[in-house]
């Protein structure tokens, strides 16, 4: 089986605010130890083998008031020469660059495969028909955007912008537009993020941060639409990827199923053979 970790951070500890950090201290002291200066692409390959996992998507941020920032240069110059990493773009709201024209540059000059965006530490509502150009040139090179959406513990962050229910505009009027709603809309939307997978076609969920044995519960749907869910990490908020991974294969659901959410749904979504 080959495993697609969709939701990983790889920059150096002194990236993230001082809370951010703390909590990557309380949650992974070993893997914030280890990495604390940072960590080189093939360092990070070599850890998710060891997990089971054969390629991870890499995470760019700009969240200057909320997490930190890691740009989208220096992740695709972190990809750039390993296969297994897939470098994902983010948008820059504090430039007076128009988001379009950012995405523009992030899939033609440096390479990116999609993006991810953060309504909540960026504090703008996804729904906002400013960024509907930014969604016609995604969608246009069939690329996915994730989106964060319900609860972050950190400061600066503001939860009302990652209610899954701003997307339904968005998939609704780009509906080839592959749209992921990371973290499902947790803890208090799970239900508008199932409903957002039975209304759009085009609208996949992100486990990462969910507790996987409570899948079931909180998805009724999930088997339904098994094809829309996809599995991550969330890494380095946890080290044992691995024991993730294990908790996906002890769910009550068919093999094939199980294999869409670890590996299969993302190689769709990622244009990737196999």
């Amino acid at each position: 089986m080959r495993i697609i970790d969709f939701h990983v951070h790889a920059a150096p500890v002194k990236t993230w605010k001082p809370w951010v950090r703390e909590y990557f201290l309380q949650n992974n002291p070993d893997t914030f130890e280890r990495f604390a200066e940072g960590l080189t692409p093939e360092e990070l390959v070599a850890f998710f083998a060891s997990q089971g996992v054969s390629s991870t998507v890499v995470l760019a941020e700009y969240a200057p008031k909320c997490t930190g920032i890691i740009t989208n240069e220096e992740v695709a110059r972190f990809c750039r020469d390993e296969e297994s990493l897939i470098p994902f773009a983010a948008f820059n709201l504090g430039e007076d660059t128009p988001c379009e024209v950012q995405a523009r540059h992030a899939v033609e000059d440096l390479g990116m495969k999609g993006f991810k965006l953060l309504p909540s530490y960026q504090h703008f509502y996804p729904n906002d028909p400013s960024f509907f150009t930014f969604y016609e040139y995604v969608q246009s090179k069939g690329l996915p955007v994730m989106f964060h959406t319900g609860s972050s513990v950190f400061q600066g962050t503001r939860i009302k912008y990652a209610d899954p229910l701003l997307l339904d505009d968005v998939a609704d009027e780009f509906p080839d537009l592959k749209i992921l709603m990371e973290h499902g809309g947790r803890p208090f939307w799970y239900d508008r993020a199932a409903w957002m997978v039975s209304r759009h076609r085009n609208v996949h969920i992100g486990i990462a941060g969910i507790a996987i044995r409570h899948l079931p519960r909180l998805f009724p749907n999930l088997e339904k639409f098994s094809d829309r869910f996809l599995f991550g990490s969330d890494w380095p908020g946890m080290y044992d990827v691995k024991g993730l991974v294990d908790r996906v294969l002890a769910l009550p659901y068919p093999n094939e199923t199980k294999e869409a959410i670890l590996g299969g749904n993302a190689r769709r979504l990622l244009g990737m053979a196999g």
